[in-house]
């Protein structure tokens, strides 16, 4: 997978915003669909590595992070129940950024 896709509804979800990852413009009247992981909490980032314990209620959803050095590095594939997202830069730097993207 090539490109992040990012929904509009993140914007109401506290998860995304403690990744780093900001929406401007987006409204609870947006027409996107509810986020397929409805929490997440423990949030650690020393620097190369994160963590943080996610609930994903239903599709599938996986981790992304970029790295300093422009990579992009994709977890895999989860179905509903708790998940520990993670990403790892190590050999790429450090963690830039970090989220969550739901399957479509």
């Amino acid at each position: 997978m090539t490109r992040i896709k990012r929904r509009l509804a993140y914007a109401a979800v506290g998860s995304i915003m403690a990744a780093g990852t900001s929406l401007v413009g987006a409204t609870a009247a947006s027409a996107a669909p509810a986020p397929h992981v409805s929490s997440c909490d423990s949030y650690r980032n020393n620097g190369t590595v994160w963590t943080a314990n996610c609930r994903v209620d239903y599709g599938s959803s996986q981790s992304w992070t970029r790295c300093s050095d422009g990579t992009v590095l994709y977890g895999a594939w989860v179905g509903p129940g708790y998940w520990i997202f993670r990403g790892d830069c190590s050999g790429h730097g450090r963690v830039s950024s970090y989220g969550h993207t739901d399957s479509p």
